[in-house]
C-alpha cells in the first residue's frame, strides 16, 4: 500500500531496489497516496525504469500519474554501463540511490550516468551523496566513486552525475552508536550562471556562522556549468564514526545569505543532539544494512516517519529484525539484525 507511513516516493524507490535485489515481484497500489499530487511523477518513473533495466523487469502501470505499479524481475542483476535520463529537473541523486545498492551488491564493475536535477528542493543534493552517503557506504566496504560534470537546477535540469561501482557482492555491518570527534567540516558553495559575488556572500555567511560557534570550516566554491541559473549550499560533517549533511537550494528573491544560514543552523542542531547520523542518512542506511554481514547500530536526532516507513518496506521483502530505541530529546538508536539476506547471482 503506497499510502502507508509517509506515503511518498520513498516507498516506490525502496520497493523496486529490493525487488531487483531479491528477484521478488512487487505490486504497489495507491502510489504516493499521501501526496497532494499522487501517482508516479517523472523522477519516480525514471527510478522505476532504471531499476527495471538492471534485472530485465516487466512493468505494469509505468506511466506518469499512475497510482498502480507492478514490477516483475526477470533475471539477476547485471553489472554494466548505464545511462538514465529523467528528462526533467527531477532529482538525479534519488535515481542514483535507487540503483547504487543493487549494482554494488552484484559481482562486476558498473558505470552509471544519471541526467536530471542535481540540486532540487526536498531531495539530497549531489554533494550530500559525495560527502555523506557514499563515504558511509565506503566505510562499510563498498567500492564507489561519484562525481558530477554539470549542475541541474529547477526548472531546466540537465545536470549529470557519474558513478563508478565496483560490485563486491557483500557489505559489512556498521557500529555507529558513538559518532566520535569531528574530523572535517566542509561547505560546498555551488553556483551556476550567477555573478561571482553571490558565491562569495554564501562563503562569507558560512564562515561567520561557523566562527561564531568555534568551528573551522573548509569552504569549496564550485562554479558548475548548467543550462540555467542556480545556487545551493551544502554543509557536510565527517566524524571518526558518523557523517551528516545539511543543504539549502537557492530560490528566486531568496538572498544567498539566507540560503547559506539554513544548513549552518541545521548542522548546529544536529551537533547538539549527539547523534551519529543526520535524520536523512538514518533512513538511507536501512536498505544497505539489511544486507550487512552482521548487526548494525546507528543513532538519529529524530525518529521520522520516513525512517519508520523504510523499515516497514524492507521487512516486506527481507527477514530482518529492526528495533528503534527512543532516546532523550526525540532521537533514537536503530539496531538492525539481518538474517543472511543475499542477492541472487
Amino acid at each position: 500500500d503506497g499510502s502507508s507511513g509517509e506515503g511518498g516516493g520513498q516507498i516506490v524507490r525502496t520497493s523496486v531496489s529490493l525487488a531487483a535485489m531479491t528477484g521478488r515481484s512487487v505490486e504497489i497500489h495507491n502510489v504516493r497516496g499521501r501526496r497532494t499530487k499522487p501517482g508516479l511523477q517523472p523522477q519516480h518513473l525514471a527510478a522505476v525504469r532504471a531499476a527495471a533495466s538492471l534485472c530485465g523487469a516487466q512493468l505494469s502501470g509505468d506511466s506518469v500519474g499512475s497510482q498502480f505499479l507492478r514490477f516483475d524481475p526477470q533475471a539477476p542483476i547485471v553489472a554494466g554501463d548505464y545511462h538514465f535520463d529523467i528528462g526533467t529537473a527531477g532529482a538525479a541523486p534519488l535515481v542514483v540511490q535507487t540503483v547504487l545498492m543493487p549494482l554494488a551488491m552484484c559481482v562486476g564493475a558498473s558505470s552509471v550516468r544519471v541526467t536530471g536535477g542535481t540540486h532540487v528542493p526536498h531531495s539530497p543534493p549531489v554533494e550530500y551523496l559525495e560527502g555523506v552517503y557514499v563515504p558511509m557506504l565506503k566505510k562499510a566496504g563498498l567500492d564507489i566513486e561519484l562525481t558530477y560534470s554539470s549542475a541541474g537546477f529547477y526548472p531546466r535540469g540537465g545536470g549529470e552525475i557519474q558513478v563508478q561501482i565496483g560490485g563486491t557482492g557483500s557489505i559489512a555491518s556498521l557500529d555507529l552508536r558513538e559518532r566520535g570527534a569531528l574530523k572535517e567540516l566542509r561547505a560546498f558553495i555551488v553556483t551556476s550562471n550567477l555573478p561571482e559575488h553571490v558565491a562569495q556572500r554564501g562563503a562569507d555567511t558560512v564562515e561567520r556562522a561557523m566562527r561564531a560557534i568555534g568551528r573551522k570550516v573548509i569552504i569549496e566554491n564550485r562554479a558548475k556549468p548548467s543550462s540555467g541559473p542556480g545556487a545551493a549550499v551544502v554543509v557536510t560533517a565527517q566524524c571518526e564514526a558518523g557523517y551528516a549533511g545539511f543543504s539549502s537550494v537557492g530560490e528566486l528573491r531568496k538572498p544567498m545569505e539566507k540560503v547559506a544560514e539554513a544548513p549552518c543552523q541545521e548542522y548546529l542542531r544536529w551537533w547538539k543532539s549527539g547523534a551519529s547520523c543526520d535524520e536523512h542518512l538514518a533512513d538511507q542506511l536501512v536498505l544497505p544494512m539489511a544486507f550487512a554481514s552482521g548487526p548494525s547500530r546507528w543513532t538519529t536526532p529524530a525518529v521520522t516517519e520516513h525512517l519508520r516507513t523504510v523499515m516497514w518496506v524492507v521487512q516486506q521483502f527481507l527477514d530482518v529484525e529492526v528495533n528503534v530505541e527512543e532516546i532523550e530529546g526525540g532521537g533514537g538508536l536503530i539496531t538492525m539484525s539481518p538474517r543472511m539476506n543475499t542477492v541472487p547471482i
